[in-house]
């Protein structure tokens, strides 16, 4: 019987220490020192003086994946029907709990947040009659 409780002391042990382990290697791939990839789940539209819209990538020709190379500084964006582009971020900032890059495209400022601890992330893009509001997670590559 004593065997069996040491067994069961020792599985124990060694769950709690590769949960402690996974735990901290997640926390660390949201530190900026890997890529990532990151999927939009919705967006929100606004033109000055009409209604948004809300929707999918798809529904406004936004990127569906995008690519954020921490060492190039630069997202890369990947679009339904196999189009792409790559926007350099001017400004990163790392905080207890988010990575933030910011940038210029297409006449548009943006900004881009995710969380360290989930992976969670939001975008938003805005130009001088039009933003743009996108959620949505990512991963580390």
């Amino acid at each position: 019987m004593k065997t069996m409780q040491k067994r069961l002391n020792a599985a124990a042990v060694l769950c709690l220490m590769l949960f402690i382990s996974a735990t901290a290697n997640a926390a660390s791939k949201f530190d900026g020192s890997s890529n990532l990839i990151c999927a939009t789940f919705d967006i929100t539209a606004c033109v000055d003086g009409v209604t948004c819209a809300k929707g999918q990538a798809r529904t406004f020709d936004m990127p569906e994946f995008l690519t954020v190379n921490f060492k190039k500084k630069s997202i890369h964006a990947d679009y339904d029907g196999g189009k792409t582009a790559d926007s350099p971020f001017k400004n990163f900032q790392s905080t207890d709990s988010q990575l933030i890059m910011q940038g210029v495209e297409n006449d548009h400022g943006w900004t881009m947040a995710i969380s360290k601890k989930t992976g969670r992330m939001s975008v938003s893009s805005v130009g001088e009659e039009v933003s743009f509001t996108m959620f949505g997670a990512c991963m580390a590559l």
